[in-house]
């Protein structure tokens, strides 16, 4: 059974996803165009069919089962807690071949899941190009995504970029941005996923939701979606479906035009004195790595002076203090 989609999940709770806003799409893009209008305003795009000429658009069964089946991989197990919802807070991980996997992966019983797999080396001979890939000087890695429908991940955000092609089956992204910050209710100040269930959401319980704004994306097999670094985003998989995630580290002025987002919709518990002092660093002609180490000596006067830090949630020290050695080694979650 396949989970929930947007739509009738709005039906359940009377909160603000009843008119998500699309995604833009695009069927052709060259890499100039989607750096200007995409990356560089922090936007998430769908390039329809964009992979298409792939050849792990032929990843089926029998030909993975040939060619990685003795591989081992780590499988999430999810229990259902009602007739196709997937239950999150129930998992088990165990580890396997691919070749069990494909064994057990459609069962209806139990929901096997690959997620966040690095791609096996020998299937990096049948991915192709695409302009948007060349935009980036290099990806951390890629990750597979594997699963037979009804897989869905945490309301979350990820410290990176992120290309996802859709080599079958479908997904739905619902997604926000990062300026919503403040009405997803992190679970912890150290944790990049919401405390909001959104399959068993009591709306009186964040109230701040109804003041976020919701997009979806829906990808289809042969389209690709691009997710700017620390979108919110919930990700659900229909029938079988596999997906090759491009994990990109995003770059200092990436990271600056975040922090800039955050701070000028109120996101830092700052008075505007001290708003207008971060923006005015920020918005400055500088070169980024400059801009980043007068944030960082700001704060330490902030922190000197006050005896406290605005920093709330480690969004921030992850934003401004991490080093780019330090980004070799962030997280990707869905």
């Amino acid at each position: 059974m396949l989970n929930l989609s947007i739509e009738q999940l709005s039906n359940h709770h009377p909160i603000n996803l009843k008119n998500p806003i699309p995604v833009a799409e695009v069927k052709t893009i060259d890499n100039e165009t989607f750096a200007n209008e995409y990356v560089a305003k922090h936007r998430p795009v769908i390039i329809r069919q964009g992979i298409q000429h792939w050849q792990a658009m032929q990843w089926e069964d029998d030909y993975l089962k040939k060619v990685v089946g003795e591989q081992p991989v780590k499988v999430y197990i999810f229990s259902y807690y009602q007739e196709g919802k997937v239950n999150l807070k129930d998992s088990l991980q165990e580890k396997m071949s691919v070749a069990d996997f494909i064994e057990r992966y459609k069962s209806i019983d139990k929901n096997y899941y690959i997620s966040d797999q690095n791609l096996f080396p020998v299937l990096h001979q049948d991915l192709g190009t695409h302009p948007v890939l060349e935009t980036f000087p290099i990806s951390r890695r890629r990750t597979l995504f594997w699963g037979n429908g009804g897989q869905k991940s945490h309301l979350h955000y990820d410290d990176n970029e992120n290309i996802m092609c859709q080599c079958d089956g479908e997904k739905e992204f619902l997604l926000f941005d990062i300026t919503d910050f403040k009405y997803l209710y992190p679970a912890t100040p150290e944790q990049f996923i919401s405390a909001i269930d959104l399959d068993r959401l009591d709306s009186g319980q964040f109230p701040l939701l109804n003041h976020a704004t919701p997009y979806v994306a829906r990808i289809k097999k042969g389209d690709i979606l691009y997710v700017p670094c620390y979108w919110w985003h919930r990700v659900t998989s229909f029938g079988r479906n596999i997906a090759v995630s491009y994990i990109i580290n995003e770059t200092m002025a990436q990271r600056l035009n975040v922090v800039e987002k955050l701070v000028d919709c109120d996101t830092l518990p700052v008075d505007e004195s001290v708003k207008n002092d971060l923006l005015a660093i920020i918005r400055s002609e500088e070169k980024a790595s400059k801009r980043n180490a007068q944030l960082k000596k700001y704060h330490r006067k902030y922190l000197k002076e006050q005896g406290t830090s605005y920093y709330f949630h480690q969004i921030f020290r992850r934003l401004i203090e991490e080093s780019l050695f330090d980004i070799l080694y962030g997280h990707s979650t869905y």
